[in-house]
């Protein structure tokens, strides 16, 4: 029989609340004047803490918008694991996946503009950068085995065409997301296209 979740205590649930307001006032300053508009004091201002108490929760912005990554991030790759679960077919899955991803950064245009259009940086120069510190770079990388298997090679080194397929997926969104006023055709008509080049 499994035992009830242990509750939080106070403090932690605090901890967690502060926390949610700091990213949701980054969240905000970000949509309303881009990476400028993210200064620690603007961020505390709208978290409605002093700037002092934002630092018992992150040592400094870069922290702080590397964690926006992570939430972001997240969720899509439990996505694309659960997509590429549910397909037996290999070229059927690759597609799949690809679709997920895509479709993923389209229902959270936010999150992709905060993911890819602020550079990542390091407060020290022995620091590591984002993607070596978190599953950032597996995540990403399941494109390979699954370009192998559509092409019937499991035992092929499909790296660079699992990057070049990363790419081009990544390209569709940035289209769709930041010249929405263009006629393009749905996202799924670009997904077929360039998972057909890869299969």
């Amino acid at each position: 029989m499994a035992l009830p979740p242990k509750s939080k205590t106070p403090r932690a649930q605090r901890q967690e609340e502060g926390r949610a307001r700091i990213l949701e006032a980054a969240r905000a300053l970000f949509d309303e004047g881009g990476v400028g508009a993210l200064s620690i004091r603007a961020i505390a201002t709208r978290a409605g803490m002093p700037t002092m108490t934002l630092y018992s929760y992150f040592p400094g912005k870069v922290a702080l918008v590397r964690a926006l990554w992570s939430e972001a991030f997240a969720p899509l790759f439990a996505e694309m694991a659960a997509a590429e679960a549910a397909e037996a077919d290999p070229k059927l899955r690759l597609r799949k996946v690809a679709q997920t991803l895509v479709d993923y950064w389209l229902k959270h245009p936010d999150r992709y503009r905060i993911v890819f259009l602020i550079e990542d940086r390091r407060e020290n120069p022995q620091d590591p950068w984002f993607i070596e510190e978190t599953d950032v770079v597996a995540g990403y990388l399941r494109f390979p085995p699954l370009i192998a298997a559509a092409r019937g090679d499991p035992d092929g080194d499909y790296l660079r065409e699992g990057e070049a397929l990363l790419c081009a997926l990544t390209g569709v969104v940035h289209m769709l997301v930041t010249v929405s006023e263009y006629r393009w055709a749905s996202s799924e008509t670009y997904v077929d296209v360039i998972a057909r080049a890869f299969c």
